[in-house]
């Protein structure tokens, strides 16, 4: 019997029940397909791609340590190499996981669906993440997932010979090009292993207090993010290692940490079931009344200066700054990103998430265009969260140790002006070698009256009949059935009704 164990994003031999029940016996294909047209989309980047790259040949070299094999590598179209290769090699079975990503990937499954029982071959699919399929609402949800979450991690054993195409792997007509990789996490399986480790030994100490600054999260966050989205470590994996952690002597400050962090676990798998069960999260606003009462027009000249980091606001400038070179940024200001774009600048949701969807690399569509989706005040569930650049800097970056780093033009700046240069005088603006719209931008905005009126005319958006509605029909579908956080008395800039989550 010859069989093909098709990886997709789950690039690891280890907790994989696709490779594990392919391997039992016969005779085995293991594949991987680059979609010439899927890196052609407007939310892929070579920064996906060199990652997906740098899994692939780490799961290459396991294969050829423990079996003496290889993973036969196809560029072009999904659906004509699948055709080609089930003829090619006799294949009656194919073994691969779901994939909860975009209507692309959707469309060929469907298409892959129909001529595999045309052909009578059988699809093995099974379930990484543990998403309740044809699910429409949140009934038993957690129940389901936490059964899913808790079950042990998958053994392997190999009993089968594995076939190697000599066709494969050529023509590649996909390349990758990168001003500086060394900024960018390397993919593949022993780094995430090794990450993992790092984090519940060590650097996890203070996760809860230092996640949200773009300085210490750097650090203190897992980074285990795009390895979970790539597939070069199960999420299984990783909870039980988290629990096994936890049953250790550790600080009531590292319990709560790993506490906090464990929650994000099925935070992750709560917005991927939000795409299963609404498709259309990429394209279509889950609250499309309110959408359409907010009228956000594309400012070109007004994106590509956010995109740029040039809007003349140093602390978001430097965060987008680094995001666009290292493919990471942590979730606090991930959040601030969207809410300059959605309430300062007045950008529409789409247009901005795509380029987000560029350059994280860990880029997960259920989470992406949620996040986006709350972030940008369209669900109308959600408080809305408009971030004061300012006070967030000062916040996480009090000495502008960060803005100086991402923003040389800004380095020899003194504190008292580093989050305000603008307000320094013109013989000051000599001196310390920066003038204000010459050397670094003006403030494209007053950014404290901006973020007012773009507040304003959000919840302003949100208050006709059919828009509350709406919401309310959102929030039956999608809602988390959890108990709201009690609203600080503290005045903050930000709302505390609804969690965000890039995961780690």
């Amino acid at each position: 019997m010859n069989k093909i164990v098709w990886f997709r994003y789950d690039l690891r031999l280890e907790d994989n029940e696709a490779f594990i029940e392919a391997t039992k016996n016969g005779n085995v294909l293991p594949i991987f397909i680059f979609d010439e047209n899927y890196y052609k989309l407007d939310t892929s980047s070579s920064f996906h791609l060199k990652f997906c790259e740098d899994s692939l040949k780490d799961l290459n070299q396991s294969l050829k340590n423990l079996y003496n094999s290889k993973i036969n590598i196809y560029y072009g179209d999904t659906t004509e190499i699948l055709k080609n290769i089930s003829k090619k090699f006799n294949i009656s079975e194919i073994y691969s996981h779901h994939v909860f990503k975009n209507n692309y990937l959707s469309k060929i499954d469907g298409k892959i669906s129909k001529f595999f029982k045309e052909c009578n071959i059988q699809w093995y699919l099974f379930n990484q993440f543990g998403i309740q399929l044809g699910k429409r609402d949140r009934y038993r949800w957690s129940y389901n997932w936490n059964k899913f979450i808790n079950q042990p991690v998958l053994e392997k054993r190999v009993n089968c010979n594995f076939i190697i195409d000599p066709d494969h792997n050529k023509n590649c007509a996909i390349s990758t090009n990168f001003i500086d990789d060394k900024l960018i996490q390397e993919g593949g399986r022993k780094n995430a292993v090794k990450l993992l480790n790092s984090f519940l030994d060590n650097r996890s100490d203070n996760y809860q207090k230092e996640m949200s600054s773009p300085i210490t999260g750097e650090k203190s966050c897992s980074r285990l993010s795009p390895y979970i989205t790539y597939g070069n470590i199960s999420l299984r994996e990783i909870y039980r290692a988290t629990k096994q952690k936890l049953n250790e002597d550790i600080s009531i400050v590292k319990k709560k940490s790993l506490i906090a962090f464990k929650s994000r676990l099925a935070w992750h798998c709560h917005f991927i079931q939000k795409l299963e069960m609404e498709p259309t999260l990429d394209y279509k606003a889950q609250n499309a009344v309110i959408d359409s009462r907010l009228n956000r027009e594309l400012n070109e000249e007004k994106l590509e200066v956010w995109k740029a980091g040039m809007t003349g606001w140093p602390f978001f400038d430097a965060c987008m700054r680094q995001l666009t070179s290292t493919g990471w940024i942590n979730f606090r200001m991930r959040a601030m990103m969207m809410s300059v774009a959605s309430y300062n600048l007045w950008l529409p949701w789409r247009e901005v998430g795509i380029h987000l969807a560029t350059l994280f690399l860990d880029y997960e569509p259920g989470i992406h265009w949620s996040q986006v989706g709350m972030q940008s005040g369209t669900t109308g569930i959600n408080t809305v969260r408009a971030y004061s650049v300012t006070k967030q800097g000062k916040d996480h970056d009090k000495n502008g140790d960060y803005i100086r780093k991402w923003i040389p033009e800004l380095r020899m700046i003194p504190t008292k002006y580093i989050h305000e240069p603008w307000k320094m005088s013109e013989e000051e603006q000599t001196n310390f070698g920066c003038r204000i719209g010459v050397d670094y931008p003006s403030p494209i905005l007053d950014e404290k009256e901006s973020r007012k009126e773009g507040i304003k005319k959000t919840y302003a958006a949100r208050k006709s009949p059919k828009a509350k509605e709406k919401s309310r029909a959102v929030y039956q579908k999608h809602g988390s059935r959890k108990r709201p956080r009690k609203k600080s008395s503290k005045k903050d800039n930000t709302s505390n009704g609804s969690r965000q989550t890039t995961l780690f």
